[in-house]
């Protein structure tokens, strides 16, 4: 398929152990995943379609791709839409945006996203303080967790809720994939020939 346009969902790293041939990508069970090997990175890829449309169905699709991937590893999630014209545009991109990219992977590796609501929001920012020293990095109520330190982080969730009972709730999401903490890729360094046909 090295002359076909391919579908991106993300970027790994050459060795995130995860298997996209049990992966099917967007327009139905014939759509395989596969990987473009580029170096220390690779893209996960599919048959690019000859629509792209953000239709529900669609989207889910290349969510579910994501979150296979992430039981593996870290990937950096792709913006849905975006095609490169052939594997060897796509492979020539990733190797020139692979410094940014292993950062990005590596500031997330053996670490998870856990989303904090304080309902209603009065007194947040004290919750939001009193939660920041178990995170690696927090930014508007959610927070990079190291994956040792989920349980621990969750207690916390729990004693500061029962300190405000009576008034108002704190709840914890996760864990979560840590894409607020990666940034999704929206394209790639010198890349001019990706597409974005999500519009």
């Amino acid at each position: 398929m090295n002359g076909a346009a391919v579908y991106l969902f993300g970027v790994v790293a050459a060795d995130h152990p995860g298997q996209p041939a049990d992966l099917v990508g967007l327009g139905g069970p014939d759509a395989a995943v596969w990987r473009v090997p580029a170096g220390p990175t690779a893209g996960v890829v599919a048959p690019a379609p000859g629509w792209l449309r953000a239709r529900p169905r669609d989207l889910l699709a290349h969510q579910l791709v994501l979150d296979c991937l992430w039981q593996g590893g870290p990937v950096l999630p792709a913006r849905y839409g975006i095609v490169a014209p052939d594997e060897r545009e796509l492979r020539a991109a990733l190797r020139r945006s692979a410094p940014r990219h292993l950062d990005a992977l590596a500031r997330v590796a053996g670490r998870v996203e856990m989303d904090v609501g304080v309902h209603p929001a009065a007194g947040a920012g004290a919750v939001y303080e009193a939660l920041r020293p178990l995170a690696v990095r927090a930014s508007a109520g959610r927070f990079l967790v190291d994956e040792d330190t989920v349980d621990t982080f969750l207690s916390r969730v729990a004693a500061l809720d029962r300190a405000r009972a009576g008034h108002g709730r704190v709840r914890a999401t996760g864990p979560l994939p840590p894409y607020a903490f990666t940034g999704a890729v929206t394209g790639l360094a010198g890349a001019g020939a990706l597409l974005d046909r999500s519009g």
